[in-house]
């Protein structure tokens, strides 16, 4: 599939649901005047909602974040499968068995669900797809996943997460536990401070975000990692007409004292909060509180297996996939992005699969 069939153009959205929309950069905020300033213009409001996201964090390493391809937006996937493509063909040219190995090595670090579901649709791309079309000893294919922790998908049932891993496993996926990517260059990624060194031209990083930099104009507290700190009601205690959502926001959860995970669901449930808030003070009743209550999680491994926990039911394989597609066609924004892509899929069943390098 392509950007299409995940992309919503806000310009369309905003006729239908009756906003307007500005493309802009946010430079600042006029706490006292009520104003956000913009590449383009002054805009004053009444009530704001910051929902600036997050963008990838490296730990204050320079070396990485030269040297690695993030993914946390759509063109960074398609830079990812582009990149991914260009090496292979380069590897079919390449007569020096060091350097066509290092071609096609591909490091991910970070075994969180991003990093997971990368790992495994570049291995499947990869072995199902330009297998078919380039001719190459499959042997010399290297897909690794590397991660701090002792297991993937750490925040997952352990139960599901073993089977994750030994799904990855018997692909033929390496994985790198208790190992941390801690310096790159142009051709090397280097594990735990130079224990150990892999010849490779792909650094997938997935290994953690922070909050958008444009907070720093926003001059109220946050946390050390740059969240906006926020009561209950998702507003800023000392500005209540300014709410914060998503990623950019530091939000308690009373119940277990600990912040919300900066992960989709609650970023959307957040926004639905704050919007029903801003409606409650403008009809004169009380601003409710931000709870969010897991109904489970879900992780794609490509190849017609996912893996699932709907409200403690726990399963996996091919109904997992099953549920991973249904799940993701709704979550697509507009009937012609959901049409467009079971088509998409149809196609791809019948006939091959697009590997043209899209810009």
């Amino acid at each position: 599939m392509g950007p299409a069939h995940v992309s919503y153009p806000f310009r369309l959205l905003a006729r239908k649901a009756g906003f307007h929309f500005l493309q802009a950069q946010v430079n600042g905020f006029d706490l006292d005047a009520r104003t956000v300033q913009t590449s383009s213009t002054t805009i004053p409001y009444d009530y704001l909602i910051v929902a600036l996201g997050s963008v990838p964090f490296f730990f204050g390493n320079p070396a990485i974040e030269a040297h690695s391809l993030p993914l946390t937006t759509v063109p960074d996937a398609m830079r990812i499968r582009n990149h991914v493509i260009r090496l292979v063909e380069r590897a079919v040219a390449e007569r020096d068995p060091v350097r066509r190995r290092e071609l096609l090595t591909v490091v991910v670090a970070g075994a969180g669900p991003s990093g997971v579901e990368i790992a495994a649709e570049l291995h499947h791309l990869i072995h199902t797809v330009l297998l078919k079309y380039y001719p190459l000893d499959p042997a010399q294919f290297r897909v690794l996943l590397v991660d701090g922790a002792d297991r993937i998908l750490l925040h997952f049932d352990r139960t599901l997460a073993e089977a994750g891993q030994n799904e990855l496993t018997r692909r033929g996926i390496e994985l790198r536990l208790n190992t941390r990517v801690t310096g790159a260059t142009a051709n090397e990624v280097e594990f735990n401070g130079g224990e150990q060194r892999i010849l490779t031209r792909t650094l997938i990083w997935t290994g953690g975000t922070q909050p958008n930099p444009a907070l720093v104009h926003l001059r109220v507290a946050k946390t050390p990692r740059g969240a906006v700190e926020t009561a209950d009601f998702l507003n800023i205690p000392t500005h209540p007409e300014i709410y914060v959502v998503g990623d950019a926001a530091a939000v308690v959860d009373r119940r277990h004292s600990r912040l919300y995970p900066p992960v989709a669901p609650v970023a959307i449930r957040q926004g639905v909060r704050a919007a029903g808030n801003i409606v409650n003070a403008l009809q004169g009743r009380a601003a409710e509180p931000f709870h969010f209550d897991f109904t489970g999680n879900i992780v794609g491994l490509g190849g017609g297996v996912a893996l699932v926990n709907l409200l403690g039911i726990k399963f996996h394989g091919r109904l997992g996939w099953l549920f991973y597609r249904i799940a993701y066609l709704q979550r697509l924004v507009g009937l012609k992005n959901k049409v467009s892509l079971v088509l998409t899929l149809w196609l791809n069943a019948l006939f091959d699969r697009d590997i043209s390098c899209e810009t």
